[in-house]
């Protein structure tokens, strides 16, 4: 694998750390889009996932060498050893492909994570294999609203576009980082062609994983598993003691 840069800039972070998110700009270089968004097309068809909205999670995701490489990538477990140290663990991995006609609502805001407090628990990084103009329902986010209790509305606006939402531009190989309280919502595709995204759940250790029924992981993952992957995986602890600092 070349050399990729495994960091957050002081300017990234203080970004992420004042708006909720930051885009890394080609943390997947152009060989490796390739390569993997063949490993999803292949993956989506073994598993029978080839309507206008198709979706793997983790059970189905990880049963494929490539996957488990990618949630090991340097430039991935880099950056978020950034925010939980060597208690790096994957939360919940996906794959999501919406095809062309595919009917969404405009907008769906919601958190993916609600805890009071000021420290990130959870972050979730989105690789984007295709893509994200205006018309291909790019992600959108609400600047600085994972701070607080305050939750998305529950009312019509809850469809509804925002005055100070920002919608996220990308090209394939670049990778969204957000907080997972954030306010967030996808867009309508409105174009020919995919939509298509490696959504990535990374926390705590001492973190459990969520979404009832996708908890167990699939015996592929674990065979020849490096210290690493287990460590990612949540069955091998990364320190006796999971309260002491620092994280490094």
């Amino acid at each position: 694998m070349p050399q990729v840069e495994t960091t957050f800039s002081d300017s990234e972070r203080a970004n992420f750390d004042r708006d909720g998110y930051v885009v890394a700009r080609n943390l997947l270089d152009t060989e490796y889009v390739a390569y993997i968004t063949a490993e999803c097309e292949a993956a989506l068809e073994k598993e029978a996932q080839v309507g206008k909205l198709a979706h793997l999670n983790q059970r189905r995701l990880l049963k494929y060498e490539p996957f488990l490489e990618l949630i090991e990538h340097p430039a991935l477990i880099g950056r978020h050893k950034a925010f939980f140290g060597n208690q790096v663990q994957l939360l919940q991995a996906d794959l999501v492909c919406q095809r062309a006609g595919h009917k969404a609502p405009e907008r769906a805001w919601h958190r993916d994570f609600s805890f009071p407090g000021d420290n990130v628990l959870s972050v979730n990084t989105i690789i984007y294999l295709d893509p994200m103009t205006d018309d291909r329902g790019p992600t959108y986010v609400v600047p600085g609203s994972h701070r607080g209790r305050a939750l998305p509305p529950d009312d019509e606006s809850k469809h509804l576009p925002r005055s100070d939402e920002v919608p996220i531009h990308a090209e394939p190989g670049d990778a969204l980082f957000f907080n997972s309280a954030i306010w967030h919502s996808g867009g309508i595709i409105d174009t020919e062609g995919s939509r298509r995204g490696l959504y990535l759940y990374y926390g705590h250790w001492w973190m459990k994983r969520y979404r009832e029924g996708d908890l167990d992981l699939p015996w592929q993952a674990f065979t020849n598993a490096s210290e690493q992957r287990q460590q990612l995986l949540g069955v091998k602890m990364p320190h006796p003691d999971l309260h002491m600092y620092p994280l490094d």
